[in-house]
């Protein structure tokens, strides 16, 4: 098995980086737009089979709930 791309696959990847760029820039913007409310050191993890992945207009706000870091009990 060649470890070089063919030049097809150097295209498609080519284009999938050109998405991805494209893509962190538009989430850069809206988030300047946007500022979040979320707490600082908050995290969003998204599980490889969440519903998000499937359909681009499915909001975070319909599928998430919030957990939160129980507080350390004095003994």
């Amino acid at each position: 098995m060649s470890k070089e791309l063919s030049k097809e696959q150097q295209d498609e990847l080519n284009q999938l980086m050109v998405q991805m760029a494209e893509e962190a820039i538009s989430v850069k913007l809206d988030y300047e737009k946007n500022v979040s409310n979320l707490d600082s050191g908050s995290v969003v993890v998204v599980h490889q089979n969440s519903p998000l992945l499937d359909d681009e207009n499915e909001k975070l706000s319909e599928v998430a709930y919030s957990i939160t870091k129980k507080e350390k009990e004095d003994e």
